[in-house]
């Protein structure tokens, strides 16, 4: 047996871990939920909230689940759970399409990104540990070319490692990497990654879990068990905390310019209804554009000001 932290992984659970990234598994799975979900969905009616992702009226969201919360009070995390940024605990989830909250900030952007979009082509969108609701929602439009990826799942479209894609040079136009850099060993790799593949004027959603007034990331090796990374990283599967400049100046140096979108940007009462913390952050890192304007076209057509 395998020992990780205070739990031992016996041989069958990389049985179970395989089954659960078959297709048909997450299939079913999805379908039972989504069943639950309209069932339970009466009690949510309202006109207060509405979910991004979805388009529901709500008179508020689901919290997230009870497990979460016993995990970080059996293992006593480091940092008070308000000082979460881009995390609203008490409206975590829609209960019509379970869009988390962070998922519903990015249907808010990409709403304003796609109204800049030439719609007479198409644009490379890559979604990776892809979210059933945005992915639904995206493979909708009409102009995007969207791809899901993911280095374990069966179900995505593209089974790939972040840290050595298969995709070439200047190859996509949009990239969501949401909540993934912390389970990467080398994440300035898989940054150096996806400006590499991206096209000039290119950009990711980029986001990882961060405290309020962090700055400089916690990754030390003597940290190395799930028990620990419980307390210190706020997840049994993460690798390191990002402190927020930290994070930042590495998206830098791998060669992206970086915009940080917050209440200012969105306003306070889109946040709310959406049912996202005041103190939520985008990060959207761009790919600056290739100074011969006959051997690039923008890919988008308004750019915010940058951070």
């Amino acid at each position: 047996m395998i020992v990780v932290g205070r739990r031992r992984r016996k041989p069958e659970d990389s049985v179970l871990a395989a089954i659960k990234h078959q297709v048909w598994y997450v299939a079913l799975k999805e379908g039972r939920k989504a069943v639950r979900r309209r069932l339970a969905l009466r009690r949510f009616r309202g006109d207060d909230h509405q979910c991004p992702v979805c388009g529901t009226r709500l008179n508020g969201f689901k919290p997230i689940w009870k497990s979460w919360w016993r995990a970080i009070a059996e293992h006593h995390y480091r940092y008070p759970v308000t000082a979460i940024e881009t995390f609203n605990a008490n409206a975590y989830s829609c209960p019509a399409c379970d869009a988390s909250d962070r998922e519903r900030l990015y249907a808010l952007y990409l709403d304003r990104i796609a109204a800049t979009l030439d719609r007479s082509r198409r644009y490379r969108f890559v979604e990776f540990a892809p979210s059933m609701p945005l992915r639904r929602r995206l493979r909708r439009l009409p102009f995007i070319d969207y791809r899901s990826a993911d280095l374990h799942r069966r179900s995505v479209d593209d089974r790939i490692d972040i840290t050595a894609m298969r995709y070439g040079d200047a190859s996509i136009d949009m990239i969501l990497c949401s909540h993934i850099l912390e389970h990467i060993p080398d994440d300035r790799k898989a940054m150096r990654e996806m400006l590499r593949v991206l096209a000039p004027g290119g950009l990711a959603i980029v986001m990882v879990p961060l405290i309020v007034g962090l700055d400089e990331t916690l990754e030390d090796p003597a940290i190395n068990t799930r028990a620990l990374r419980w307390t210190h990283y706020g997840d049994g599967d993460h690798v390191r905390q990002y402190g927020k400049r930290d994070f930042l100046d590495r998206l830098r140096a791998a060669g992206f310019t970086v915009e940080r979108l917050g209440i200012d940007e969105f306003g306070a009462e889109t946040l709310r209804r959406a049912g996202i913390a005041e103190n939520s952050e985008l990060i959207v890192a761009r790919k600056p554009a290739a100074h011969d304007p006959e051997k690039w076209e923008p890919v988008f057509g308004q750019d915010h000001a940058q951070a």
